[in-house]
């Protein structure tokens, strides 16, 4: 029994991880709101939303820097902000009570706020409206060379110069000998050569949101060295191709041409690549940005065990304004006990069901029946009263 008791803790461990980790913030903070048609009770509710706000802003501000938070401000309006309870995981009210002759209604809460899930989302947030993090995986062929290289920590021109430009554009990468080092040689190999599922494979056990990969070679253009004088013509090919780790899917790809001139044919093989790596590493930067902000994650829920619509509705203004990583919700079908919702995160189907499972519904508890990479089966039980 104690054998078996470890086992399901260890599990829960390894299945949710980020609850077992998060990091939790005690705010004390008051709340306000006006007292329209002498609706106390909406009023009240108000205040309480205007409370957790103020200590979910509180925490925003101490888990990064005040000029991070001024210079997204948008993004954190719409993201963090608007999502306050979602970050709330228990509050308790101290005191509350009408003021102004009648005219609001003031709150005093004591929250707890789920630190470790602001400073997560806030990462998130800024690579979503900037970069995400990279790995970069090429062979190369250069001049005297009978076979591509690149699959030991030694990195190839290619490589090292996209990652530099890169790098000076705010970008970052994971480490790339730990890296290659746990890579399978076939998995790396089958990566290189255009399998798109195996890099994303790669990319994702490295921690990378994106991988580039692809090939790069340098050769002698034939015929025009001849006429240079002793000095050589050498031409470069970079083809590289970015992609999602998430769900394999291609952002961007690129071939890249240049060439130069040089005495030594190597030497002048390694200035061509490294120019041609430069123009595509330029481009990827644009498109990967680009296109990685708009990325998002499509889940369908299937729920059942709706006992009447606005239990329904409750699970849709929760997931719209208080589930995080939540960026649309789209209201498929609901007939009689079932419903169909469809909503657009950050998040993979795992790391939304254990937000949904974090959650605190107040009429009713949410079960996980089953899931699938893009699906959440789940079931509604209402609470008993």
């Amino acid at each position: 029994m104690k054998k078996t008791i470890i086992l399901i803790g260890l599990l829960a461990l390894a299945l949710f991880p980020a609850r077992a980790q998060d990091e939790l913030r005690e705010i004390t903070t008051d709340g306000t709101a006006s007292v329209l048609n002498n609706d106390k009770a909406m009023a009240r509710d108000v205040a309480i939303q205007d409370a957790l706000r103020n200590a979910v802003e509180q925490v925003t501000g101490t888990v990064v820097s005040s000029s991070t938070v001024v210079e997204n401000a948008m993004v954190v309006e719409d993201n963090i902000y608007s999502k306050a309870k979602g970050y709330v995981k228990a509050y308790s009210i101290l005191s509350e009570g009408e003021a102004d002759g009648g005219l609001t209604y003031n709150v005093r809460v004591k929250a707890q706020v789920r630190a470790g899930a602001i400073k997560e989302d806030m990462a998130d947030i800024l690579r979503g409206a900037g970069n995400p993090r990279l790995m970069v995986l090429i062979t190369e062929r250069n001049i005297g060379q009978s076979e591509y290289s690149g699959l030991d920590v030694n990195l190839n021109v290619a490589e090292n110069t996209i990652m530099e430009n890169m790098r000076n554009k705010g970008f970052e990468f994971v480490d790339q000998e730990t890296a290659e080092r746990s890579m399978r040689k076939d998995k790396a190999l089958a990566a290189m050569q255009g399998d798109d599922q195996a890099a994303a494979a790669i990319g994702d056990r490295a921690g990378a949101e994106v991988i580039i990969v692809g090939k790069s070679f340098a050769k002698e253009a034939p015929g025009v060295s001849d006429m240079l004088g002793g000095m050589k013509s050498m031409q470069s090919t970079v083809s590289v191709k970015a992609i999602n780790t998430d769900d394999g899917r291609v952002l961007v790809s690129k071939t890249q041409s240049d060439k130069t001139v040089h005495i030594d044919e190597v030497a002048g093989g390694t200035k061509a690549i490294e120019m041609a790596a430069n123009k595509a590493a330029d481009y990827l930067a644009e498109e990967i940005v680009k296109k990685f902000a708009r990325s998002s994650n499509t889940v369908t829920l299937n729920v059942t065990g709706i006992a009447n619509y606005q239990m329904y509705t409750d699970l849709v203004n929760i997931l719209k304004y208080e589930v995080r990583g939540i960026k649309g919700v789209s209201e498929r079908d609901m007939t009689g006990t079932t419903g169909l919702i469809e909503v657009d995160t950050k998040f993979n189907s795992g790391q939304l069901a254990s937000e949904l499972l974090y959650k605190r519904f107040s009429g009713f508890s949410i079960r996980i029946i089953s899931r699938t990479a893009n699906k959440i089966n789940l079931r509604l039980v209402a609470r008993k009263s």
